[in-house]
């Protein structure tokens, strides 16, 4: 197999990181038309053409496009290279020397395999995943201890993992990108930024495209690899940050105890609460849709463990609040619906979430949580906007939930116990055995 000579810079670049024994995990793109599916073939296929008996695997956000994608493109780099030792099968590539590339379907079932458990036995020499800002971020944690497990010992290979893709704010963003913007890049991650612009085969009817496209998110994204695409003037919340909230260790845990809990009841997510001392929120409870009797077990427990009182406990008033109030006598049941006490807002949720906004832009707020939760947060903090941006003569809002839902495929159940917390911020506290949240002062 010879080499093929149509190589552009960045690709020979990303060459020189695959082949070394430092670069583990590389990251490839940033825009459209750099060149990504190409050295992803390219790759694999010379991997497996030079180390016989080597599996390698290649995964998208789903099969199908696994199949269908990645296979036209294999193709037109194997007639490139004028290479026919291989078929392709339903399951991936088959090389005549025993080597194999395997299609992986990354989606991510949170109900059904919400740890990647089905990955958790497979042993491959390396691999690469494609178009990543739509895979989730626990697929390529587990694919990183399921590579460099087969044949690498022998021939004295370090495993390798290539991440192609285009800017997204999620786990590649805060993973590659920020850390390369700043000079930070663990020894072991590398970041090459591709552009069409570098690709000196891209057509100049697909450049055109790109720079004409009528949608400038579009265009920041795919023609100029914006990573900052989405500084979208109704987000309240910088999206650096909403990553800062997790490494803030400048703010100290200082003061009273406070929980605040969002409810799982049937048709909904989580039930979700955190403890704040001060502005440090740590999640303490996480699960599924539970019993309302559970509920109030594990909501007792946790004030009894943690020490807090039940007048600094805040639970959301949809159905299950109510009967929560009336067996834990003293807790808040909060009433978003409700009056602000600024008449600058709508309502009292959304002057709460003006104020969580404040704090997360000031750098003055942090979360504990596992990485799991740390991007399920990130992306609903993201989906907290203001509604009627342009206008001058309404209250603030927010957008509505069923909004925040179709972006997130689920309830903004950690967003929703983030807000709550800042009742706490925003008034007195209330005196009284018996008190809401919708109390006036």
């Amino acid at each position: 197999m010879e080499q093929e000579a149509k190589i552009n810079l960045k690709q020979r670049l990303a060459y020189n990181y695959l082949r070394d024994g430092i670069h583990k995990f590389i990251a490839y793109g940033g825009a459209g038309g750099g060149g990504k599916s190409w050295l992803g073939c390219e790759w694999l296929m010379q991997c497996c053409h030079y180390l016989p008996g080597t599996r390698w695997f290649v995964g998208r956000n789903n099969l199908k496009d696994s199949r269908e994608s990645v296979a036209i493109t294999f193709g037109k780099v194997a007639k490139s290279h004028g290479f026919h030792a291989y078929k392709q099968t339903s399951d991936g590539f088959v090389f005549n020397n025993g080597s194999e590339i395997i299609f992986l379907d990354l989606t991510y079932y949170p109900m059904k395999d919400p740890m990647y458990e089905r990955l958790g036995s497979k042993e491959y020499t390396g691999g690469w995943i494609e178009e990543a800002g739509q895979v989730h971020y626990l697929a390529f944690e587990v694919l990183k201890t399921r590579v460099g497990r087969h044949l690498n010992d022998v021939y004295g290979i370090p495993s390798k993992i290539l991440v192609t893709c285009n800017p997204k704010k999620n786990w590649l963003y805060t993973t590659f990108y920020r850390p390369w913007k700043e000079h930070k890049l663990e020894r072991e991650y590398a970041f090459i930024p591709a552009l069409v612009q570098d690709n000196p085969w891209a057509t100049e009817d697909y450049i055109e495209m790109l720079r004409s496209t009528k949608d400038e998110v579009t265009k920041q994204r795919l023609f100029f690899g914006n990573w900052e695409y989405d500084d979208d003037p109704t987000a309240l919340c910088d999206y650096d940050a909403i990553c800062d909230i997790f490494t803030n260790e400048h703010v100290k845990a200082t003061g009273l105890g406070r929980l605040s809990a969002d409810l799982a009841m049937k048709g909904r997510d989580r039930f979700v609460t955190g403890k704040a001392v001060g502005h440090v929120c740590t999640i303490i409870i996480d699960k599924e849709y539970s019993p309302g009797k559970m509920i109030e077990t594990d909501l007792r427990n946790a004030m009894i463990e943690h020490r807090v009182s039940r007048s600094n406990v805040v639970a959301d008033s949809d159905g299950l609040g109510a009967f929560l109030e009336s067996y834990l006598t003293g807790i808040k049941e909060f009433r978003g619906g409700a009056r602000a006490l600024d008449d600058r807002y709508d309502n009292l949720k959304t002057q709460c979430a003006f104020k969580l906004a404040e704090l997360i832009n000031n750098r003055d707020f942090r979360v504990i949580c596992s990485r799991e939760q740390e991007e399920r947060i990130k992306a609903e903090l993201a989906q907290l906007k203001q509604a009627s941006v342009d206008s001058d003569t309404k209250k603030k809002g927010l957008i509505s939930k069923d909004q925040m839902k179709a972006a997130l495929n689920h309830s903004p159940d950690y967003l929703d116990m983030l807000i709550m917390l800042m009742i706490f911020e925003i008034r007195k506290p209330l005196r009284g055995a018996k008190a809401t949240v919708t109390d006036v002062d």
